[in-house]
């Protein structure tokens, strides 16, 4: 989807197509997030065509209309009145268990309900995603119905680890792990082999009826999940999706933290993938501040290569203090050279060229500061720091993606710094002496 938003602002006319609904696949990212977006564009000139007639098949088929019976490839959620509206707006909803035999074999109505508001949820999908959850074990099916039965919600979920010990060394020497997501990533990024002991659920898929998306129903869902999980013997829950600046928000708003990003980008999607966890348990609590602070000082020190094209806005999510550090103590680790050049380009002596080395410890520091008196800075502040400082864009690029004057970011720019460097290293006057009354010392 960000793929296809950076066409469409860069073209003045552009023809987009994708499948609806078809055994190759559901377009749902392309009609639900994008095409919903720009048909309230009042800017856009839209039409919409629509093709039904199939390519490999005789229309009406029988083996087609079976095909689509049978694999629920033409599932729509149901329609919603203005009771059902009413109701939702009210919260008057219900946190559904199924049983999976009578749901999967005697409801088939429900079950279409139920997959019409499921597809919509990933970029692709697959019959055999309604084989998974008829079968696997490990996968567990959740929803939300309104009084009037019609399914709102739809949530699919797998149980993860523990892994068993003659596997987690093997994980570390590139094994893939099927069905174990969370736990394979843990222990092949943060190399702490224990994590296997844990055991957790992954959200699969979690998706809205889109009449009725942005009510708080995914929040609420969640809320019911944790509850029901709570005291059963899970040590965390999480998920893995793309990170969208709307998705990220809505895990980070419901206290999900963000542990891992892909080293690239989905060539379908077009997006990074994240994965963000949440502590159940009081040992998993400690296994995911290591997981965050050790996933700061990476993420901070890749977002020039490979994240140089990650969204500013999506990079500031994933670098917020999730967690406060008693007695945390931290300083930028510079030479007294590159603190007597920090303080050059502070007084506006020397360019933000000539001391990005300098300039770029003490951002760097800013991000690794989870103690509680830590710099505040703001939002626009963080993003203008991530995009010339950390992924080093030249201020052409910066400027035009933030919308900001040139010389108003550069001027910014030294601004901030030196809010930090006061903050890292007190007065800037009596800094400034020290440094030079040592640099003049010195005789070789």
């Amino acid at each position: 989807v960000p793929m296809l938003y950076k066409i469409y602002n860069r073209f003045n006319k552009v023809i987009f197509s994708s499948t609806i609904h078809g055994y190759e696949g559901a377009g749902r990212g392309f009609s639900v997030r994008f095409l919903t977006t720009i048909r309230k564009d009042p800017n856009v000139d839209l039409i919409e065509y629509e093709m039904i007639e199939p390519i490999r098949y005789a229309l009406n088929d029988p083996v087609e209309k079976w095909l689509f019976d049978t694999f629920l490839l033409d599932a729509e959620p149901a329609p919603l009145n203005e009771e059902d509206l009413k109701n939702i707006d009210e919260m008057n909803v219900k946190y559904y268990i199924p049983d999976l035999e009578e749901f999967f074999l005697k409801r088939e109505e429900e079950l279409r309900e139920f997959v019409g508001i499921y597809v919509m949820a990933h970029y692709r999908n697959n019959p055999n995603d309604l084989g998974m959850m008829m079968d696997a074990p490990h996968h567990i099916i959740r929803m939300l119905k309104l009084p009037s039965n019609k399914i709102v919600n739809a949530v699919d979920m797998a149980e993860e680890g523990p892994i068993p010990v003659e596997i987690r060394r093997k994980l570390l020497s590139g094994l893939k792990l099927a069905g174990n997501i969370i736990p394979d990533r843990f222990i092949k990024h943060f190399k702490l082999l224990s994590f296997g002991d844990l055991k957790g659920i992954r959200i699969v898929r979690i998706a809205t009826h889109p009449q009725v998306m942005n009510k708080g129903l995914g929040s609420y869902v969640l809320r019911k999940i944790e509850e029901e999980i709570s005291g059963k013997g899970y040590d965390w829950i999480g998920a893995g999706f793309g990170a969208s600046k709307e998705l990220l928000n809505f895990w980070i708003k419901n206290n999900y933290i963000p542990i891992h990003i892909s080293p690239d980008r989905n060539p379908i999607s077009g997006e990074y993938t994240v994965i963000v966890i949440k502590p159940l348990s009081e040992r998993a609590k400690k296994y995911i501040l290591y997981a965050f602070n050790e996933f700061i000082i990476k993420l901070v020190n890749s977002l020039s290569s490979p994240y140089y094209d990650l969204e500013p806005t999506v990079a500031e999510m994933l670098l917020r203090k999730y967690f406060v550090k008693k007695n945390m103590v931290i300083k930028p680790n510079l030479t007294l050279v590159q603190k007597a050049r920090l303080i050059s380009y502070i007084m506006n002596e020397m360019t933000l060229e000539t001391c990005m080395d300098a300039v770029k410890e003490v951002v760097s520091t800013y991000f690794y500061d989870l103690s509680s008196n830590a710099p505040t800075l703001s939002l626009k502040d963080k993003l203008l720091l991530i995009s010339k400082i950390l992924q080093s864009k030249n201020w052409r690029t910066t400027c035009k993606e933030l919308g900001l004057d040139p010389v108003f970011a550069m001027k910014k720019t030294r601004e901030i710094i030196k809010i930090l460097v006061k903050h890292y290293y007190g007065s800037i006057e009596e800094l400034r002496e020290k440094i030079f009354n040592t640099l003049e010392k010195i005789r070789f």
